[in-house]
């Protein structure tokens, strides 16, 4: 063997080596290494969390009246102070009740007068008993005593019942609270003459809210609300138990309201202006702080903490097929995964279904990137 070729031998056993070890690449997936983007991924673990939301809300009574006159009279007097909190029972007006006992008095008198024809009427059935006994009456007479005694107690009943309704006129021209809260303004005064269901008088003697309990009221939209009822009933047919909720609210200062709620009811019908349902939240509110109209943020955390696999929020896209994460396989590919979220947790949503635990989900570079294609991978980092 000449020297030169010699030399090169063992530098050429050498490189065949490297060769041995370092496959090549077709140029096709030559140029595709070439090009992989790098992406930014996070590998989806379960945790424990303690799911949370916030909505606006607005407060509202739980009890309203509007005070209105039950009889046609004058006001003669008004213990209304605005705003101010009066109890259930607290005199508010006084009407003029002059034609009312005036009223009563004849009902008392004719009460008598068919008092006294009953009495009659009962000693004329008592005479008419013993002669028929005694065979010294016709048994028609008898009858004729009974018919006009019992006509006789008839008049008593109709008379009554006109007394009991007189004295309910004169009760009525006394107007009270009919349960704590707080009244507005007067919106009649001493003077007026004031009437039951008058058009041309619209507006009610005054009006009553019950401040302590209090409503918390949020719209949620029908979608949010079909979502609910459907996990709702997923999790009692499994068996599972519906997670409690401490719910809270955070007033228009930023300040967190110091009492808790409840959950009460969905309303009964949807808004169909809005497209949403009502939910309504109970507080207490002993020193009235909440007050109809206020708006309000509720807060709902849960009571007890929940294993759940989650993802960033910005990981997740969303199209016509609903919500998806692009994931990396083991060789690097790129696979679409349609998934269903569940609740927000910080910056995360909670995945339900279609995402196991230990997944590598794309956190940043999903522009870049389509289903199929390789990329390289670096850890996303918070």
């Amino acid at each position: 063997m000449p020297l030169a070729t010699s030399r090169r031998f063992p530098a050429l056993i050498f490189v065949l080596a490297i060769a041995a070890t370092h496959p090549v690449l077709s140029p096709a997936r030559a140029q595709e290494a070439a090009s992989a983007q790098t992406v930014l991924v996070q590998t989806t673990a379960m945790r424990e969390i303690h799911p949370e939301f916030t909505h606006p809300a607005v407060i509202e009574a739980e009890q309203k009246a509007t005070i209105r006159p039950f009889t046609t009279s004058q006001v003669v007097a008004s213990y209304v102070l605005p705003g101010a909190v009066v109890k259930k029972g607290d005199l508010l007006f006084e009407m003029d009740d002059r034609e009312a006992r005036f009223a009563l008095a004849e009902a008392k008198a004719a009460l008598a007068v068919a008092r006294a024809q009953q009495g009659e009427r009962q000693l004329e059935f008592e005479r008419k008993q013993t002669l028929v006994r005694r065979q010294s009456a016709a048994k028609s007479e008898l009858d004729l005593a009974t018919a006009q005694l019992d006509a006789a107690k008839a008049q008593v009943a109709s008379a009554q019942a006109a007394v009991e309704r007189a004295d309910k006129v004169v009760a009525d021209t006394r107007i009270y609270a009919p349960f704590e809260g707080r009244i507005s303004a007067a919106y009649a005064s001493v003077g007026d003459i004031v009437m039951p269901n008058n058009p041309t008088q619209p507006l009610p003697l005054a009006e009553m809210v019950a401040l302590d309990p209090i409503y918390a009221l949020g719209f949620i939209s029908q979608q949010n609300y079909d979502i609910f009822i459907q996990r709702r009933d997923d999790m009692r047919a499994a068996q599972v138990e519906i997670p409690k909720l401490v719910l809270t609210l955070v007033l228009p200062s930023g300040q967190e309201y110091p009492h808790t709620g409840k959950f009460v009811s969905w309303d009964f019908q949807a808004a169909a202006t809005r497209g949403s349902i009502a939910a309504r939240a109970e507080f207490a509110n002993p020193d009235g702080v909440l007050l109809p109209g206020m708006n309000v943020t509720i807060r709902g955390n849960a009571a007890q903490a929940v294993n759940a696999v989650t993802v960033p929020q910005r990981a997740v896209g969303q199209d016509q097929q609903g919500h998806y994460v692009m994931t990396v396989d083991a060789e690097g590919k790129v696979l679409r995964k349609n998934i269903q979220v569940g609740i927000r947790d910080g910056a995360d949503w909670t995945v339900i279904d279609g995402l196991e635990e230990g997944a590598t989900v794309i956190v940043e570079g999903l522009q870049k990137v389509r289903e199929g294609v390789s990329v390289k991978t670096e850890p996303f980092k918070k």
